[in-house]
């Protein structure tokens, strides 16, 4: 059996679907994988079987499902293929980096009481340009700093940073097949968070760590993440999410939910910059009860202060 299923999950991207693989493929790593692509659509399947057919390399498969079981559905079916206990879901529009697997292993290897681990990923464009979530050069400058000089290379994550960053994609993810089934998968019924739902429920049962290096990339493009209606499902659910985290943390209510609520209107705003989507900020606004204070700078302050709050308080 192979030590690591690299799962892709694929629904009517073909040109990008290779690419994905590509990536995989190109992996330097000795670690023993398998490669499965599960296409959750039936309209190219002559097309799908003949790309995956000319990679000609045993370590590649292909399923079909025989009907469109949704987009989490289908990555509830990759945990049920996979044949290993390790687990990575690559979506077929994103891409891992060459050494990823050789340094994710290197850390499982010597750390096998961590039982889900992830690294950092970095966003690029449909032509596989990088970029950057901070305009400003001075900013990125300082967050290269502290991702590089300031922050651990590994770490066991605490509640309070699910909180506050817990990934939202299976993006840079190594998890436990086993652990994935006890929980029960990813839930539709979360959607569009699902993952989020996921990482959360994975990491109160099992927790979780961080590798401090960028070894994944998200592709910024059109798909389904930039339809209007699920943004508006993200910052439904993920308000939803944190508050049921609040238990967890501590730190005051009042403190958690602004800064929640803060962080629903960055999302509002990331739509607009990364997708050139129009959320209805004010219709959002009255029905979730979010503040009217303006994101910037009081995002930036609530979560300085929680940060802060949360040092203190250990």
């Amino acid at each position: 059996m192979p030590t690591l299923s690299i799962m892709i999950p694929t629904y009517r991207r073909p040109a990008m679907l290779a690419q994905a693989i590509r990536s995989v493929l190109a992996q330097t790593s000795d670690i023993d994988f398998e490669i499965v692509v599960v296409d959750n659509d039936h309209s190219m399947s002559e097309q799908i079987d003949e790309l995956v057919r000319q990679f000609g390399d045993d370590r590649l498969r292909l399923f079909r499902n025989s009907e469109n079981l949704g987009m989490f559905g289908n990555w509830n079916r990759c945990i049920e293929l996979a044949r290993s206990e390790w687990i990575s879901i690559l979506n077929d529009d994103d891409l891992l980096h060459p050494n990823f697997v050789d340094e994710m292993f290197s850390v499982l290897e010597k750390k096998p009481a961590i039982s889900m681990l992830y690294c950092r990923s970095i966003f690029m464009d449909d032509r596989g340009n990088f970029a950057r979530k901070l305009k400003s050069t001075v900013k990125q400058g300082l967050k290269n700093i502290k991702n590089t000089w300031l922050m651990p290379q590994l770490s066991t994550i605490p509640i309070s940073h699910v909180y506050m960053d817990a990934p939202s994609s299976a993006l840079g993810l190594i998890f436990k097949r086993s652990n994935a089934m006890e929980i029960g998968g990813y839930k539709a019924s979360a959607f569009p968070s699902s993952d989020y739902v996921f990482f959360t429920m994975y990491f109160l049962r099992f927790g979780a760590s961080r590798l401090n290096k960028t070894l994944a990339y998200y592709r910024i493009h059109e798909n389904e993440t930039a339809n209007p209606s699920t943004g508006e499902g993200f910052i439904a659910k993920n308000l939803q999410l944190r508050s049921s985290l609040e238990q967890h943390v501590k730190a005051p209510p009042s403190l958690l939910r602004i800064y929640a609520q803060l962080y629903a209107l960055t999302t509002i705003k990331q739509y607009k910059s990364f997708w050139n989507v129009e959320l209805d900020l004010d219709r959002l606004r009255r029905e979730h009860g979010l503040t009217d204070l303006p994101v910037f700078p009081f995002y930036h302050f609530s979560r300085l202060a929680l940060r802060l709050w949360l040092l203190v308080s250990r």
